[in-house]
């Protein structure tokens, strides 16, 4: 099995199981229950959960690889969120993993080819995400490493006006249609945010 060390568990490219330390925690995922539409999860084909995250937030939750599907407005204020109120250390930086922008899921939604690009924030993850349904997919353990990575947000116990947490839902995608898919300045992109 490879182990996935910033994310905390363990993968078999073999067979594609997963294994998940009993120190692991939950993300902040509470299960509701089976879903009325039969989604399939974009990583192992299994049948996705209705859950709830930080109770708060309507998601839907693969039980055996433990990712997540959200909507990309409630991904942006829960990432907004738990970076002002992070406590603790930040985590070490972690390289960006060039292979995984290899990777190719559909979207449990729609069926359609799911866009894999990096993250355009803190902690150096490869987002998957569906234009057309504006969803977002997470892996296990990358939320926890957005909100782990370094920066002046992390733990500064303020939020954004709740205008721009709600705007924050399309930046990523605004950029990249106004700077193209090349280099991205981080510096101008979170000035953006911020503003």
């Amino acid at each position: 099995m490879e182990l996935y060390p910033a994310r905390g568990y363990f993968f078999c490219r073999y067979c594609g199981s997963f294994h998940f330390p009993e120190t692991t925690a939950d993300e902040g995922i509470r299960l509701l229950g089976d879903t009325a539409a039969s989604l399939e999860c974009p990583v192992c084909g299994r049948a996705l959960a209705a859950a709830v995250l930080d109770e708060r937030h309507a998601v839907q939750y693969c039980r055996h690889c433990r990712g997540v599907l959200l909507k990309r407005s409630a991904f942006a204020e829960i990432v907004q969120v738990r970076r002002a109120w992070a406590t603790g250390p930040p985590g070490p930086p972690v390289p960006l993993e060039r292979e995984e922008l290899e990777r190719r899921v559909a979207c449990p939604n729609c069926r359609t080819l799911m866009q894999v690009h990096p993250y355009y924030g803190p902690g150096n993850v490869v987002m998957d995400s569906c234009e057309q349904c504006d969803a977002v997919w997470l892996d296990f353990g990358e939320l926890t490493q957005i909100v782990a990575a370094p920066g002046s947000d992390r733990g500064s116990r303020q939020l954004p006006a709740r205008s721009n947490v709600s705007s924050l839902a399309s930046d990523n995608n605004a950029y990249r249609a106004l700077h193209g898919s090349g280099r991205v300045d981080l510096l101008d992109l979170l000035g953006n945010l911020f503003t």
